[in-house]
């Protein structure tokens, strides 16, 4: 079965993520489905608006045929390593296409990016040394090293350098030609908000761009930046989603202090579909994702940065305690967690005087060099305690030297259906399933003698591996039961979904 691969979060799912598994089919001219996705905290560095169970199951039930878990500290990675872990699961899995959206929509001008950004050749390694020494951003610098090489025009270069979905775009590519992995990439230009796009409060039908708040009535739009090419769809983008269920939120909880409350719909058991904001928000969902998603709300999401407060001020304190009140010893501490570096963790420690909120820290200790989301992902290893030491190797499998590139032998033994990068801190060490309709279960049956690392359909028994993804919905399930005083169903009780049976477990 021809199969391919989407690299994904579905942070809340919505409309654009079945467009995006759409034309991935129609372009790779795939049988089937395989999406890898963020557990339950996300790359951008915050918790998923939502467990992965749920947010998994409504992917199967709008069409994905397999869904398997990227390992928490992928998902919390960079955009290099969050892409690295991503491709490297789909080539476990023998998924040989990979498709995406991006600002650009043309495949070409990302390879000859990436192909740059993957070799590294000599010229470009000087001139980003020299670009660096005048005290530029890396990502300046970079842009102006790659421009010293004319491979396109300026303009063409700077859109894709410096556009989320693009540079995503370019770090699957990288990480394709890097690991020399059999995967044929497509793109296609994304449509509807932009990435980082959120509905202004305050606007008139067809203007866009990034705001607080959120509009009430998207039903007389009719802007090119919502709906996708054919008119019909809306497109939202995640954020704007998350947005507006959080200003649902804050407008329930001004109600609930009213005196006539109670005279109110409340929460009831139609308030969710009831509810003007929700209303629409549901236009953006795909229909058979709706009742997974409200169904969770109130219950067990939505789930923001603040919910985390407590655990990160006590593992702070816990850090300075040990390092003896010594702020020097506790930046070299906060070096051992993963993506800190050593100015970052300085800033960290130096900033920290008092107990705070994890969005206000994190304002305290941006600057130039160090960007929010940097900040937050670090915020949040430390959270999850991963530390570099404790990362979990991949299995040892051999490696063949073939044009100056170690990759593995298909002449040794079975592991050869997958490549994998030499460098144990990339490589993933396991295949862990969440949710699969029929076709999904066939296309796992035709692979699983030829996958090199386990595939884990059950917690019990990969303890070890699993430690750290285990460790992750732990915090996360502690996050919902004080926010929403609910048990989320842990990792060795909860199963995989079954599209048409349910979950597997024994507590699903």
């Amino acid at each position: 079965m021809k199969a391919v691969g989407l690299i994904t979060e579905y942070n809340p799912l919505h409309n654009g993520h079945i467009f995006h598994l759409n034309r991935s089919m129609e372009l790779s001219g795939a049988e089937v489905s395989v999406a890898v996705m963020s557990g339950d905290f996300a790359q951008r560095g915050e918790p998923a608006i939502v467990d992965k169970y749920t947010r998994a199951r409504m992917a199967v039930d709008c069409g994905v045929n397999l869904v398997v878990e990227l390992p928490v500290r992928f998902a919390l990675g960079s955009a290099e390593k969050f892409a690295t872990g991503g491709i490297l699961t789909l080539n476990a899995l023998s998924v040989e296409n990979v498709a995406f959206g991006s600002e650009s929509g043309s495949i070409r001008d990302l390879d000859y990016v990436a192909d740059v950004l993957a070799s590294e050749p000599d010229k470009y390694q000087l001139a980003l040394k020299k670009e660096l020494k005048t005290g530029v951003s890396f990502p300046v610098a970079r842009e102006n090293a790659i421009q010293s090489l004319n491979i396109m025009d300026k303009d063409t270069l700077h859109a894709l350098l410096s556009s989320p979905n693009n540079i995503l775009g370019l770090e699957y590519l990288k990480a394709i030609k890097r690991n020399a992995c059999p995967i044929t990439a497509y793109t296609y230009k994304r449509e509807g908000m932009a990435y980082n796009a959120v509905f202004p409060e305050d606007m008139e039908d067809g203007e866009f761009g990034p705001a607080e708040g959120g509009y009430k009535d998207y039903s007389n739009l009719t802007d090119e930046n919502i709906y996708s090419a054919d008119g019909h769809t809306l497109l939202a983008s995640s954020e704007a989603l998350r947005r507006e269920i959080r200003r649902y939120y804050y407008e329930m909880d001004e109600l609930s202090l009213m005196e006539d409350y109670e005279d109110r719909d409340g929460y009831d058991d139609q308030i969710f579909k009831n509810n003007e904001i929700l209303q629409n928000v549901i236009k953006f969902i795909p229909e058979p994702a709706v009742d997974t998603l409200f169904g969770a709300m109130d219950v067990n999401m939505p789930v923001y940065k603040e919910d985390f407060n407590e655990i990160f001020n006590t593992n702070m304190r816990r850090i300075l305690k040990e390092a003896g009140y010594n702020k020097r010893v506790a930046a070299d501490m906060i070096c051992d967690y993963e993506g800190a570096t050593e100015t970052l963790a300085n800033r960290i420690i130096n900033k920290y005087d008092k107990f705070y909120d994890i969005t206000e820290f994190i304002e305290e200790v941006k600057d130039k060099s160090n960007t929010y989301k940097a900040i937050s992902r670090v915020i949040f290893h430390i959270i999850l305690d991963h530390k570099t030491k404790d990362a979990i190797a991949a299995p040892e499998i051999k490696l063949t030297e073939i044009d100056g590139m170690k990759i593995y032998s298909p002449d040794d033994d079975y592991y050869d259906a997958s490549v994998f990068s030499a460098n144990d801190n990339t490589a993933v060490p396991y295949v862990r399933i969440l949710a699969m309709d029929e076709k999904g279960q066939e296309y796992l049956n035709s692979i699983k003698k030829t996958c090199p690392v386990p595939i884990i359909t059950k917690t019990a028994g990969y303890e070890d591996l699993l430690k750290d993804d285990i460790y992750a919905a732990n915090i996360y399930n502690l996050a919902v039961w004080k926010v929403f005083g609910n048990e989320i169903t842990g990792e060795f009780q909860k199963g995989i979904y079954i599209k048409g049976q349910g979950f597997t477990g024994s507590e699903a």
